[in-house]
């Protein structure tokens, strides 16, 4: 996406759920490509005033309700910035249909990348290799100029 606002949202929530399937893997558990999509659909029906039905009888599913737990709130933690027309920097909090906007591109990246062979992990897997890179590329310091330490 080369909109710059809709890539940090894009960001936040496939980083929350590499997270989220990061907690999972220490407790033993693999979550599936199918699992994600539906918490993004749960998440979406929540924020826009539904009521989705969202177990929690075994691990799995606590790790998964947490998961809509966090899509849901992390905009919370999220503003807006925009300029004013005298040039002041502004900030809001960002616009809920912005996030849903967001959460329904990461669902159609999910739609694209998810194999047909029950429990793929595609998604998941390009989830990881996404964020790892991303976290390496800013772990990366500039290289010091020839002869200077």
């Amino acid at each position: 996406m080369k909109d710059p606002f809709y890539a940090g949202l894009l960001f936040q929530i496939e980083n929350i759920i590499y997270q989220t399937d990061d907690d999972a893997k220490t407790k033993g558990l693999q979550l599936t490509d199918s699992q994600v999509k539906s918490a993004l659909i749960k998440t979406q029906k929540k924020l826009q005033g539904g009521e989705p039905d969202i177990p929690e009888t075994n691990e799995r599913e606590r790790i998964l309700a947490e998961l809509v737990n966090c899509l849901i709130h992390a905009p919370d933690a999220l503003v807006e910035q925009t300029t004013t027309d005298d040039g002041r920097a502004e900030e809001k909090p960002l616009n809920i249909s912005d996030w849903v906007k967001a959460l329904e591109t990461v669902e159609d990246s999910v739609k694209t990348r998810k194999s047909h062979i029950p429990r793929s992990r595609d998604y998941l897997d390009f989830v990881h290799g996404f964020i790892g890179q991303a976290k390496g590329m800013k772990a990366l310091k500039p290289k010091a100029p020839a002869g200077k330490k």
